[in-house]
């Protein structure tokens, strides 16, 4: 992508009391390889001293930068959108980092190749960090995005690993700071109702978990589910009562699964669960290619 057409990307953080963590992402966005525009806005919710004085040092110096009191988390992330210029905008929060110097350019070109680049919106996968900066493997998300899996299955798109046209934030006017911690998921959700997202299968951000959105209870990240369904009366069978009742059988099922690996973590630690997975998946593809196949599968090859 040449630097004449590669989009103008708006790099949005918030920050509050976290220096150590807003210095890794400030730094992760400005080891960028990226031939356009980078502008970096920083939300600070009024930190103090500190990140007064990291800002002054900064060089070169922030795109815009402000240390105030605001409304939480998503009228910190809406101030950003105000202040962005941006053909394409990303959130990346304090603490969270860009995956690899060639993320940005990634995630850009892959979204350019579909046209207007300020009409559509992506993401990538995203990789999680533990608070002792040990890797708890990537994040499930849908790839490629279906409403069932989102709403269902509850994996959810996180704003760290997604691009948004600029053009498609103004339609959907910013993030619904009344909604709670799941604002972002609502986000997600109105934007995929404009337009189908575009993915790629691969790592763009490296996501800090120890963040309060973070370790919402599957309970209520089900519940946010089927509140949004509500908001926008959109359900995945049609009719309500029995769409939100398949949503949550299907809750039901993943909170026991869950509950299970708990359960086994605390018998046989992580590391020992891991090992059973590798097991399994070793005896389920040793049965795959010594099973005889059934009549009907010989009849349905056939047919």
């Amino acid at each position: 992508m040449s630097v004449t057409s590669a989009p103008t990307v708006s790099v949005i953080t918030i920050s509050f009391h976290d220096l150590d963590g807003l210095k890794r992402t400030v730094d992760s966005v400005r080891a960028q390889r990226y031939g356009g525009r980078i502008e970096h806005i920083v939300i600070d919710g009024g930190s103090g001293d500190g990140v007064v004085d990291y800002r002054s040092g900064c060089e070169p110096a922030l795109a815009y930068w402000q240390s105030e009191p605001d409304g939480g988390i998503y009228d910190a992330m809406n101030q950003g959108i105000a202040h962005a210029s941006g053909d394409l905008l990303c959130f990346m929060n304090s603490s969270d980092c860009f995956s690899d110097p060639d993320a940005v350019a990634q995630l850009a070109e892959a979204i350019a190749r579909h046209g207007s680049v300020r009409d559509a919106w992506g993401y990538g996968l995203q990789h999680h960090l533990g608070p002792d900066g040990r890797s708890l493997g990537n994040l499930r998300t849908p790839m490629p995005f279906n409403f069932h899996n989102f709403l269902a299955l509850g994996m959810p798109v996180t704003h760290q690993g997604a691009f948004f046209g600029s053009s498609l934030v103004s339609k959907l006017g910013g993030y619904d700071a009344d909604f709670g911690l799941a604002a972002d998921q609502l986000f997600i959700f109105r934007a995929a109702l404009l337009r189908e997202p575009i993915t790629i299968r691969s790592v763009v951000c490296d996501k800090d978990v120890t963040g309060v959105s973070a370790v919402i209870p599957l309970s209520e990240h089900f519940r946010d589910m089927r509140r949004m369904c509500d908001l926008h009366s959109y359900y995945l069978l049609g009719g309500r009562r029995t769409s939100l009742a398949y949503m949550r059988g299907w809750e039901y099922m993943i909170r026991a699964a869950a509950g299970t690996l708990r359960f086994l973590r605390r018998k046989v630690g992580r590391d020992g669960v891991i090992d059973v997975a590798r097991r399994a998946q070793q005896v389920d593809r040793l049965a795959d290619t010594t099973a005889e196949p059934s009549n009907r599968d010989k009849d349905a090859a056939t047919s």
